[in-house]
């Protein structure tokens, strides 16, 4: 058979960049290469609507508008030999939706953060700024993200360039996303699919213009750019380094075709023509009207006639720019075949109140990062330029349909998409995705740091049709995954009771030497005094105080063991006896005989307790207020007892005559013959004996001089 007629074979598409612009009155379609950062431009067309397919950048008629594409990739794949299957496109701003928000991760138990991390963060703000949509949504329309901007990374509240391969406690991103009703998405995706072109990348036309004119390194200027296109203006807004601002105007170039229309009475083809033909510097134009009549219109009689819908034009857009921005922008680039209007640039810069040479139509001499191997573009090629580089920058969104748990969910970024982040898209949190193990809960207790650790977590169950897969795994149009969520958990938590442990120890009082003592725990959190009910909050400093062994007593009273035993019934007991309520506790001398008085003394001023020394389990100590009893000094007269007479001594220079006993005197025998009180802040006491020190179990004979005092604790 011959093949001397047959066409020749199409090479596949490779590393070519295929990108569509579908406007309201035009398809554009570029091919290209992107090296080196730069995108070299290989071939271009332009096909116009014959019908009003597209209204204010919608797809109305998908069959009519999948036609016009059809032509632009049939005649590029013929003129460069190659078979297209693959596309970057942009969609119009109409119903625009934007929402700017920050959110914050913690990053303190992560390595260094890798772009992963950092793609997965910046997914799961989008969803934070989605859900803010969808909570002001009150129709049925369905909002899909279509672009976002990073206004700012902040590390530990610092910005910074890049998050990636840094390690810090707390990562902020702040971004702007755009939203698009789904009819807009989904229009466009139905047109690709008619000509079997699958959707690599999809963004917002100002994004993509952005991208091309305004890069990132003049991105400190506050800028305006407007995409003034058939159907809608679309603008994007950059400052301080970073896109902050998207909008959109539904006045446009239509608008003044419309006027045409109606002054002119021809159909829309022809008053299309009228407009291009004014705006390229013809003198004079030829046109018929729709009732047969030939005109001849000198060019500047058509312009005068527009002026008040060129004006409108100007101050919609302006009007837009400025609540987007806040004010007037320093710069403004128009482009999009609208940017051409005869009279809008002038008009555009009074109404903004900045100089006319700051108002710029941006068209092949302002591109960056696009060489256009010769070919000299308009404004009206900006966008599909800025599509084709925006697809290759990973700005783009690929948009595809994943089946997760039996419910089908849109996704973008398809073609680096991980379990994780289809599944983030889909709604899940990321603790129902990976799990956390709980929070610990730390604290200082009496100056100790102290960490309950929290629960374990338990890990999700991923498959990814119908096999094991982890939440790394990449994902593609048309996978199922079937996930049984994570269990976070559970965050530590404790009362004070829990770590204290008040129900060892007792509240009430003992009698000691013939003094009462109050006796029990309490505690003081952050300086404030607390019930035991009380929740430990992370980093609380919980500070304790109280007599609760007879180890605390005998600290507050500056007692020992030399020569002594003490008792509480027949029991002896150490320091580590914890004390009950109604003990009485009885001071033993070597001989087996009590020591001190007998009688219950009258309650004196109370005593500040020591912290004490047993802390149990985690245990804390509470503030024990002290009671002590006074009595009147024994009488001089006392009657000797088992045959021994009193002794007479000096305490704090007065006289004191203790009664007659069997047995030895101790200085804790003088306690009840002073008024002290050992509960003023910051104060010690002392102790001594014939200028001696001592402490309240050391012996004293007739004739002695002791000094029992409260004074300021030296060294503070």
């Amino acid at each position: 058979m011959s093949t001397k007629n047959a066409a020749p074979e199409l090479k596949p598409q490779g590393d070519l960049v295929f990108a569509l612009d579908i406007g309201t009155r035009t398809v554009v379609g570029v091919i290209g290469e992107y090296v080196d950062d730069k995108f070299y431009l290989q071939d271009y067309i332009s096909v116009p609507h014959t019908k009003r397919a597209m209204v204010d950048g919608q797809v109305e008629d998908i069959k009519q508008v999948a036609k016009i594409v059809s032509q632009v990739k049939s005649q590029l794949e013929e003129k460069n030999g190659v078979k297209l299957t693959k596309v970057s496109i942009a969609a119009a701003g109409r119903a625009l939706k934007t929402r700017q928000t920050a959110m914050e991760f913690d990053i303190s138990d992560r390595e260094a953060l890798t772009e992963d991390m950092v793609k997965s963060m910046e997914i799961e703000t989008i969803q934070k700024a989605q859900a803010e949509l969808d909570s002001t949504n009150t129709g049925r329309t369905i909002f899909y993200c279509v672009g976002h901007s990073i206004i700012s990374y902040l590390l530990d509240d610092y910005k910074i360039l890049s998050l990636e391969g840094h390690k810090g406690e707390k990562a902020t991103i702040e971004l702007v996303a755009a939203f698009l009703p789904n009819i807009v998405v989904e229009g466009l995706y139905s047109v690709m699919d008619l000509n079997e072109l699958e959707v690599t990348s999809l963004t917002l036309e100002p994004i993509a213009a952005m991208n091309v004119i305004v890069p990132p390194e003049i991105r400190l200027i506050n800028i305006a750019l407007i995409d003034i296109g058939a159907g809608t203006s679309d603008i994007a807004i950059a400052k301080n380094g970073s896109v902050v601002a998207y909008a959109m105007a539904t006045t446009a170039g239509d608008e003044i075709t419309e006027e045409i229309i109606r002054q002119y009475l021809v159909d829309f083809n022809t008053a299309e023509m009228i407009k291009q033909s004014v705006s390229t510097g013809d003198k004079e134009v030829e046109y018929r009207d729709i009732l047969g009549n030939s005109h001849k219109v000198p060019a500047e009689d058509i312009t005068e006639m527009l002026s008040p819908a060129v004006e409108t034009l100007a101050e919609t857009i302006c009007n837009a720019i400025i609540e987007a921005n806040g004010a007037s922008p320093s710069a403004v680039f128009l482009v999009g075949g609208g940017s051409l209007i005869e009279g809008l640039t002038p008009l555009v810069a009074e109404k903004l109140g900045i100089d006319e040479t700051r108002v710029a139509i941006g068209g092949g001499d302002f591109l960056k990062n696009v060489d256009e191997c010769g070919a000299k573009l308009g404004a009206e090629f900006v966008t599909p330029l800025g599509i084709a580089v925006t697809s290759m920058l990973n700005q783009g969104y690929d948009f595809s349909v994943i089946t997760v748990n039996d419910s089908k969910v849109r996704v973008f970024d398809t073609k680096q998409l991980s379990v994780y982040e289809a599944l983030t898209i889909a709604g899940y949190k990321s603790n129902e995705i990976m799990g956390r193990s709980g929070r610990n809960l730390s604290y200082t207790l009496n100056g100790v740091r102290k960490t309950i650790k929290g629960g374990a977590m338990t890990p999700a169950e991923v498959f990814v049709n119908e096999r094991p897969a982890s939440i790394m795994t990449k994902v593609t149009q048309g996978d199922r995954i079937r996930i049984t969520p994570a269990m976070s958990g559970q965050n530590a938590s404790a009362k004070l009771s829990d770590v204290l442990g008040y129900e060892r120890f007792n509240d009430g009082n003992v009698t000691f030497g013939g003094d009462k003592f109050a006796i029990g725990l309490k505690a003081t959190v952050n300086g404030e005094k607390k019930d035991p009910d009380y929740q430990i909050q992370p980093l609380d400093s919980i500070e304790t105080s109280g007599i609760v062994t007879f180890g605390d007593l005998l600290r507050i009273m500056d007692a020992g063991y030399e020569g002594v035993e003490y008792r509480v019934g027949e029991n002896v007991i150490d320091e580590n006896y914890v004390l009950s309520d109604g003990d009485d506790i009885k001071t033993y001398d070597s001989y087996g005989n009590i020591i001190g008085t007998t009688d219950v003394p009258e309650p004196a001023p109370a005593a500040a307790p020591a912290a004490p020394s047993v802390q149990p389990a985690a245990s804390a100590e509470a503030s024990a207020e002290t009671e002590t009893e006074t009595s009147s000094a024994p009488s001089a007269n006392a009657i000797p007892f088992n045959g021994r007479g009193g002794i007479n001594v000096e305490i704090n220079g007065e006289p004191v005559t203790l009664a007659p006993r069997n047995g030895d005197y101790i200085l804790l025998d003088l306690l009840n013959s002073i008024n002290i009180d050992p509960a003023v802040p910051n104060s010690e006491i002392v102790l001594e004996i014939n200028g001696a020190p001592a402490n309240f179990s050391s012996y004293i004979s007739d004739g002695d001089r002791a000094v029992i005092k409260v004074q300021e604790r030296t060294g503070s």
